[in-house]
């Protein structure tokens, strides 16, 4: 990455700190909106033909126990705000009339970066309150169901938490009715039994409540 590059990502990420967030990485700010969820804001790099360099802003959720189900159905470990752990992202651009948020090298604008911040408090932080609606992420992955695994995995998680329970054999049922190829089915048959199987899941939505 080139140090320009490097330099526009971490002043935008200042940018971020100064609303409120706190650095995860360069290139992603985050804050913990209730007990169970997670905002952020991620930043992809486009390089242009001019040799500018674009920022374009990614809000972010990050329901966390229904990720760490996920990780759990899946057999893999949990890495908070890794690619596969992001429950809800939308690229999100601004406005022709405030323009897009480009770098030449080798500055790093300030008049750029207070728009950048601008934009990240009146568009980016309603837009992830949004996103973080519990009943519409189960919607939106239960209607897409059929479209691919993870959101199958995804809409099973969601409903074990929400009902506090891994046994939910009707739902299990449904989602892998809408699964159209026989390996797609395969692999959520082996995601439920993982999932029920796992203590760990268990102990999530079931903690034991121990005597002082």
């Amino acid at each position: 990455m080139k140090e320009h590059t490097k330099a526009v990502l971490e002043a935008c990420t200042g940018q971020l700190v100064a609303l409120g967030l706190m650095r995860r990485r360069r290139g992603l700010a985050v804050w913990q909106m209730n007990d169970e969820m997670w905002g952020g804001v991620g930043m992809q790099a486009q390089f242009l033909r001019s040799g500018a360099m674009r920022v374009i802003p990614v809000p972010q959720v990050v329901w966390d126990p229904v990720e760490q189900l996920v990780a759990h159905g899946k057999g893999t470990g949990y890495r908070p705000w890794s690619a596969t752990a992001i429950t809800r992202s939308r690229v999100v651009l601004p406005e022709k009339r405030m323009g897009p948020f480009e770098f030449r090298d080798p500055e790093v604008q300030g008049a750029m970066l207070d728009k950048f911040g601008v934009f990240v408090r009146q568009r980016l932080i309603p837009t992830i309150l949004e996103m973080a609606d519990e009943r519409e992420i189960l919607r939106h992955y239960r209607a897409e169901a059929y479209k691919g695994l993870g959101r199958a995995e995804h809409a099973l998680a969601i409903l074990a938490w929400t009902h506090k329970s891994l046994e939910l054999e009707d739902d299990f049922g449904s989602l892998l009715r809408q699964q159209t190829q026989d390996e797609t089915r395969a692999s959520l048959e082996a995601f439920h039994h993982r999932l029920r199987g796992s203590e760990e899941a268990r102990a999530l939505i079931a903690p034991e409540i121990r005597p002082e």
